[in-house]
């Protein structure tokens, strides 16, 4: 395959993705008045089904490495956090100001790796973190 059509089909999924995200958000409004914690243990129960056939099926063997359990279950524990949160958004907040501030994640990372890992930010990712926010005002 060509790097046109590579491109091409990165695109397509990349737009399928956003369309997809979309329609979960929506799909979570539409179910009411179902509490917040249900509607992400739903989620959850679903992804883990998925998560343990591709496992299933993979060649490869699941295995946690020696020393590695407590910052996986951390970074577990984080994205449910985080998918919560992402659910009260959305049933407490316009949907397209909830997938606007979950599209800002990427920025806030590299705002919290400032502060967390005493990372340097370069100019570029700067000028990209004022413009995100702008661009959100």
């Amino acid at each position: 395959m060509n790097t046109w059509n590579r491109h091409r089909r990165g695109i397509m999924f990349i737009i399928m993705a956003a369309f997809f995200f979309a329609l979960m958000s929506f799909f979570i409004r539409l179910s009411g008045d179902l509490p917040t914690m249900q509607k992400s243990f739903f989620r959850n129960a679903v992804a883990s089904v998925a998560a343990a056939a591709m496992l299933g099926r993979s060649k490869e063997k699941f295995r946690v490495r020696k020393g590695s359990l407590p910052w996986l279950l951390i970074r577990s524990a984080a994205g449910t956090v985080g998918l919560i949160a992402n659910y009260y958004a959305i049933d407490h907040m316009n949907i397209s100001d909830a997938n606007m501030l979950n599209k800002l994640s990427p920025f806030f990372a590299i705002i919290a790796s400032i502060f967390v890992l005493k990372e340097k930010v370069s100019k570029t990712e700067w000028v990209a973190v004022f413009i995100a926010f702008g661009s959100c005002a």
